[in-house]
């Protein structure tokens, strides 16, 4: 939860306020600014001029009220204060206790309450960012009831976090926009659910989780202007007879960011099951993408440490075969998301919208696939037991230009021999079909490093698919 960027929308434009004394008529300025992003509702945005600062109330309560008689909701006014610096920086201060309910009868319940919610930074006009921020969440709990519309059956979460601590910076890019770093730091996290198709909670928990995330060529001004248009033109119709100035915007705005990655990992995860816990020394996960450029990218990576599962839920024979570690980390690349992107903001009608025809369907593929293909890339990755080791690695393209998918990927195994001990320790009903299954892989590997089988696999786009040079498939 963080309002840091909502508070940054009013700032970026008072660049004319030049004063760094607080005065009615910058309070008035602020009001105006901050009404073209929430609205003009009596009551929901409130500046008064102190001495030195200005001190904001945003109350949703107006907004609150105009929502379905039956739809019910409270949330506390957001407070904080801004100074002028009087150098086209200002400083923002909040500190307050947040408290959000939502109700809405037949489909969903949910509270949040955050004990401590402390924020402060330092924003800056001219990059319409926050060159420093840092937010500071302690005593936080969610909980949620959803309720399926046609079963009627409940999904419960309680979620609550010690305390969270988020920093940021951010300066000019080197390439335009705006560069951003910013870090995360969470502490006793526990969740508890209970749904429907299991019929019986499980609690998740986590010493910490931390995480990063870096953008560059941030393009604030459009996501402003976004909101700004969406204020201004609240319904369909609105919208559509300004048009033209939505796709000005879009297309200004464009790439709307260059390049964004995020890192998250939790330490000493636990899940309370009524069958026994299963818990992680550590999980990780890491997302990047590119902007709407035409070096299109999209890029996911997990990893897991010190899997263990409760005792008895895996037979005996088998208990060290279940990997206790694995990594996975797949990209999509060579498309291009620019060129169909501004292809639709050429074609785009909403004042008469028609479906496309094929060939502007034809069109907007040969834009998104410059080459026909997207490459499919698996980075090394690894999945670990006490007993065997696996490692792999590959590409692949797909698309209209090729009948069938074509790539490679490499394969290794180490400790096939205590892979089939264990088995040979199992029972003849489980272990009868796995056990040649392994035999005929293992009679097409080759020999690798420290007696380690070695699979290289080729798919051609005639259909054929190759295991160390021989056709499985086949003359093809």
């Amino acid at each position: 939860m963080r309002y840091t960027s909502m508070i940054a929308i009013p700032l970026s434009l008072c660049a004319s306020m030049a004063a760094a004394e607080a005065t009615q008529e910058g309070a008035d300025a602020l009001t105006a600014t901050l009404q073209a992003y929430l609205g003009a509702t009596e009551g929901v945005v409130s500046v008064e001029a102190g001495d030195d600062v200005y001190d904001v109330t945003l109350d949703f309560a107006p907004l609150i009220a105009k929502a379905p008689a039956e739809v019910k909701a409270t949330v506390t006014p957001i407070e904080f204060s801004l100074t002028d610096n009087g150098d086209g920086t200002w400083e923002m201060e909040q500190d307050q206790p947040l408290d959000l309910t939502l109700s809405v009868p037949g489909a969903a319940d949910i509270s949040v309450k955050v004990a401590s919610y402390k924020s402060s930074g330092t924003f800056d006009e001219a990059l319409q960012s926050f060159t420093a921020s840092t937010t500071t969440v302690t005593d936080m709990a969610l909980s949620e009831k959803i309720t399926d519309p046609t079963t009627k059956s409940e999904t419960n979460v309680a979620y609550s976090v010690a305390s969270m601590t988020f920093e940021g910076t951010a300066e000019e890019g080197a390439d335009g926009g705006v560069d951003s770093t910013g870090t995360y730091e969470a502490t006793g996290l526990s969740q508890t659910m209970t749904v429907p198709e299991m019929g019986m909670p499980f609690t998740l928990t986590a010493e910490t989780q931390t995480g990063t995330a870096d953008i560059s060529g941030l393009r604030p001004d459009a996501f402003y202007k976004l909101i700004a248009f969406a204020v201004a033109n609240p319904d369909a119709a609105a919208a559509a007879a300004q048009q033209d100035t939505l796709k000005g915007i879009i297309t200004d705005g464009m790439p709307l960011f260059n390049h964004i990655i995020s890192t998250s990992a939790v330490k000493a995860v636990k899940v309370d099951t009524p069958m026994g816990a299963v818990a992680m020394t550590d999980m990780g996960v890491e997302v990047e993408a590119n902007g709407l450029v035409d070096d299109g990218m999209f890029r996911e990576a997990f990893s897991i440490n010190g899997l263990s599962l409760p005792a008895g839920l895996v037979p005996e024979w088998a208990a060290q075969l279940v990997p206790t570690s694995l990594t996975l980390d797949f990209k999509a690349s060579r498309f291009n998301l620019a060129a169909p992107a501004a292809i639709m903001l050429e074609t785009m009608d909403m004042v008469n919208p028609k479906p496309n025809t094929p060939e502007q369907d034809q069109a907007l593929l040969a834009a998104l696939l410059p080459d026909g293909v997207v490459d499919i890339t698996l980075a090394p990755g690894t999945i670990t037991s006490p007993l065997y080791s696996v490692t792999y690695d590959g590409m692949f393209s797909a698309g209209p230009a090729t009948p069938m998918p074509v790539g490679k990927a490499t394969v290794t195994l180490t400790g096939m021999t205590a892979v089939e001990q264990a088995l040979a320790a199992g029972p003849a009903e489980m272990t009868g079909q796995i056990t040649p299954m392994l035999k005929m892989a293992e009679s097409m590997a080759k020999p690798g490093e420290n007696g380690a089988l070695v699979w290289e696999l080729e798919s051609t786009a005639t259909g054929g698919f190759l295991v160390n040079g021989t056709n499985m498939m086949g003359a093809q």
